[in-house]
């Protein structure tokens, strides 16, 4: 049964309050099996009948609508039964490209089945082996021996696609159109410096996707995890040293903790029960953002966390994800690893992770100090960060509110800590 419309007119509110209450609306309406209605129709539209859907991840972007990606069993026109996946959305941005446009409940939708997303148009080029043995691999490559898998993706805005044909590998960076040539300038930037960024790769200039070299290394996650990496603090400060001084002519990205209001409201959306508490974190965070000096401007990684290093032998081998390359504050690179690891160690706590959080915050404390910036000012824009990873908390060994409020705990520590220096 489909719901009633529901009421938007939120007389009495501030602009604020109507921001949550839209976003947990959205989020509540995307994550119901209301959606079987749009769901169908979009699969009437390619010929095929919905049989069951299941929600996959909820991508809830302050200001940019909340983006539910679905797992769908389907019936083709020979009646056999298949496997798809579906993206739908309440940003009004998909409608720039090709998708079905509806609603449901009063609530305006666009949905697309993968990989169709509406603002990737290159997404299917980059997940087509007969594209990609024409494209990207040796002459003569034949598709059959082409393999593709999606290692990231965040529907609207990119995705990283890793593709080969026997020994050779390579990504490929799908971005949104007139993205790719600042990409791999930032690229062409990084390979004249000792930063160990991937190596472009001869791709078509015309697609919206950076075809790049693999990296040797492992997700320095697994070291951390296993107490096991043997890098310092200053191994990783001085990796950042390394950053080219050119960066600083590139388009500045706000950091994480700039954005706290905008995340608090997200994370609010999604645990509406802890809306007090969000809110007043979310407030002391941009309190002391705003009081503490960040130090001078420099060139900065824009997204500097475990998840964007490989590591080999006690070294980082890799660097990823360097969109954010460009100028910003040495202490905001910091609280970007700080803030990642601290949620890591509160959901792992009988892991190494708290003892790591505990040896590089004590690093990047004396770190931040010595750029120009304060440990105070540090632990709260990590508690920015960690606030900014609440509204992505998934199902996994805890449920979904559980893995929330551990990050959302994370956070709040993090502030407290940072109050506790600036006093």
């Amino acid at each position: 049964m489909v719901p009633p419309p529901r009421s938007r007119s939120g007389a009495g509110r501030s602009g604020a309050q109507r921001g949550r209450l839209r976003s947990a609306e959205d989020r509540g309406l995307l994550e119901s099996r209301a959606m079987a209605v749009p769901l169908a129709e979009l699969l009437t539209a390619g010929g095929l009948v919905l049989h069951s859907f299941n929600h996959e991840r909820t991508f809830d972007r302050p200001g940019a609508g909340v983006t539910v990606l679905f797992r769908i069993q389907a019936v083709d026109q020979d009646g056999a039964e298949i496997t798809v996946y579906a993206g739908a959305t309440t940003s009004p941005a998909a409608a720039r490209g090709p998708a079905l446009r509806t609603s449901l409940s009063g609530t305006q939708l666009f949905l697309w089945l993968h990989p169709r997303d509406p603002l990737l148009p290159d997404l299917a080029w980059a997940l087509s082996p007969e594209d990609l043995a024409r494209d990207v691999f040796a002459p003569g490559t034949s598709p059959a021996g082409v393999g593709v898998r999606v290692t990231g993706y965040r529907p609207l805005r990119r995705a990283v696609v890793h593709a080969s044909s026997g020994l050779d590998g390579v990504y490929l960076k799908v971005v949104l159109p007139g993205q790719a040539e600042e990409l791999r300038h930032r690229h062409r930037l990084l390979a004249a410096s000792a930063v160990p960024a991937a190596a472009l790769r001869p791709g078509p200039a015309h697609r919206s996707a950076v075809v790049l070299e693999q990296l040797t290394g492992t997700p320095l996650l697994r070291g951390l995890a296993a107490g096991s990496h043997g890098l310092s603090a200053g191994d990783l400060t001085g990796l950042l040293d390394e950053l080219p001084a050119a960066a600083l002519d590139l388009r500045r990205r706000p950091a994480w903790a700039e954005r706290s209001r905008a995340y608090g409201q997200a994370a609010a959306a999604l645990l509406p029960g802890q809306r007090m508490r969000v809110q007043a974190l979310a407030a002391g965070v941009e309190s002391l953002v705003a009081e503490l000096d960040p130090g001078p401007v420099v060139p900065v990684h824009g997204d500097f966390y475990e998840g964007n290093l490989l590591a080999a032998a006690g070294r980082i081998t890799g660097v990823l994800d360097v969109d954010g390359l460009g100028p910003g504050h040495r202490v905001d690179d910091l609280a970007c690893f700080i803030g990642h690891l601290a949620v890591l160690a509160r959901l792992s706590p009988d892991s190494a992770l708290p003892g790591e959080l505990a040896a590089f915050q004590a690093g990047f404390e004396s770190a931040a100090a010595a750029a120009g910036s304060s440990p105070a000012a540090l632990n709260a824009r990590a508690a920015g960060v960690a606030l900014s990873l609440v509204p992505g908390a998934r199902a996994g060994r805890l449920d979904r509110e559980s893995n929330a409020l551990a990050r959302l705990e994370a956070a709040e520590h993090l502030l407290e800590q940072a109050q506790g220096r600036a006093a």
